[in-house]
């Protein structure tokens, strides 16, 4: 398994990165995430996002993520963006 950080600013607002994006290489696609704040908040501190190295994928990661799945780095970066954008459009349906 391999992984590969990337970095990219979001622009939907009410869900803004907490960690930078993480690829892996998994089963022969690629799997980019992202750990969120939805509206600002967080369910894990600073502190405990430090401890795991600001990784969406540790298993001690608990806290609100996107994600996006594909054949390439980029189509996986492609969906989690999608992935990203239907999360905040979610925050303003009425």
């Amino acid at each position: 398994m391999s992984e590969e950080k990337i970095v990219f600013q979001c622009d939907h607002i009410g869900v803004a990165g907490i960690t930078d994006v993480h690829v892996r290489h998994v089963d022969g696609k690629y799997k980019a995430r992202v750990g969120i704040a939805i509206m600002g908040s967080t369910n894990m501190s600073d502190e405990e996002l430090k401890a795991i190295n600001y990784d969406p994928f540790h298993d001690g990661f608990q806290d609100n993520f996107c994600e996006g799945l594909g054949a390439t780095v980029e189509e996986a970066i492609r969906a989690l963006k999608l992935d990203m954008k239907q999360m905040a459009d979610s925050l303003w349906v009425m």
